[in-house]
């Protein structure tokens, strides 16, 4: 039996690595719902067709602008959860 001091192999070095994921959240400033751009239905001479086509189109953007919006809210809100469990 020999020991540690006396023996000619070098100790074997072994490196432990770990891996932790930090969500870096975006301001809650930055997260807001948006609203369209107003029509601009001046070029068009205000019709009444041109009108309703106009609040159509503004309230497909919201609605998908809005989605969007809840879909990263939620996003955030479990991740300010994850990272409070982890404090």
């Amino acid at each position: 039996m020999m020991f540690s001091g006396c023996s000619n192999t070098p100790p074997i070095v072994r490196t432990v690595i770990t891996k932790q994921t930090l969500y870096v959240l975006p301001p809650k400033s930055l997260i807001s719902q948006c609203l369209p751009a107003e029509c601009d239905l001046l070029h068009n001479n205000g019709e009444n067709a041109d009108l309703a086509d106009c609040l159509m189109q503004q309230l497909a953007v919201i609605k998908k602008c809005d989605t969007d919006w809840q879909i990263f809210e939620k996003w955030r809100t479990e991740k300010e959860h994850e990272q409070s469990l982890h404090q």
